[in-house]
Parts: C-alpha cells; sequence; structure tokens
C-alpha cells in the first residue's frame, strides 16, 4: 500500500501471482499485509490449490460439512500420513498374506504379521 492506504497492486494481479503458488506460499504470503491476507483466504484461490494439491477431479464437491474450501484443505491436510501409510501397509499385507484355501474376500491379518 503506499501512504494514503491505496493498494499497489490490485487484489485480481496478487490473485494470479498466488495461484502459481503452492499452499505454504500462500499462506506466508497472507502474513505479508491485510490486502494480501484477504486475497489469501479468497474461496476461489483455496478451491483451486484444493483439486491441485489433491489431484481430485473438479467434479467432485467439496464435502457437504466443510464451510469453505480453506477450511476443507486445512482439515484434509491435517489427517496424518502416519496413518494412512499404516493402513495401506496392514492392507497390503493382509492381501498378500491371505490362505489360497480360506475365502479372499476379506482381508485376514495373520497373528504373526509384524
Amino acid at each position: 500500500m503506499d501512504e494514503g492506504g491505496v493498494p499497489l497492486l490490485p487484489d485480481s494481479l496478487i490473485y494470479q501471482i498466488f495461484l502459481s503458488l503452492g499452499p505454504a506460499d500462500v499462506l506466508a504470503a497472507g502474513l505479508v499485509c491485510r490486502q494480501w491476507q484477504a486475497v489469501s483466504r479468497d474461496e476461489f484461490l483455496w478451491r483451486e490449490q484444493f483439486y491441485r494439491y489433491y489431484q481430485v477431479a473438479r467434479d467432485v464437491p467439496r464435502h457437504p460439512a466443510a464451510t469453505s474450501w480453506y477450511e476443507e484443505f486445512r482439515r484434509l491436510i491435517m489427517v496424518p500420513c502416519v496413518e494412512v501409510q499404516t493402513l495401506r501397509d496392514t492392507l497390503t499385507r493382509s492381501c498378500t498374506s491371505a490362505s489360497p484355501t480360506r475365502d479372499t474376500s476379506l482381508p485376514s491379518v495373520p497373528k504373526d504379521c509384524p
């Protein structure tokens, strides 16, 4: 902003710049000034961030309980990757260690699985 409080750049230009940034950089840029903070919380910006970061098809809507794209992005980013990886490892292990004589439609984890 100049000394009179008038923005030096229009919001639309800042928005276009923010579109080229990743989520962490958008949040960091939002700390610069009030104008940038307001643009960094734009719903359309976070919608784009969401689809690009999570690589979700654009016809997939936001979760019905989500109040904004920013909050939905934040909610999903807080899901610990360790838990997701642990579940994936368990399912992989259970599917590969299932006995061929059993019904393999449901995964089973033998007691001796680490």
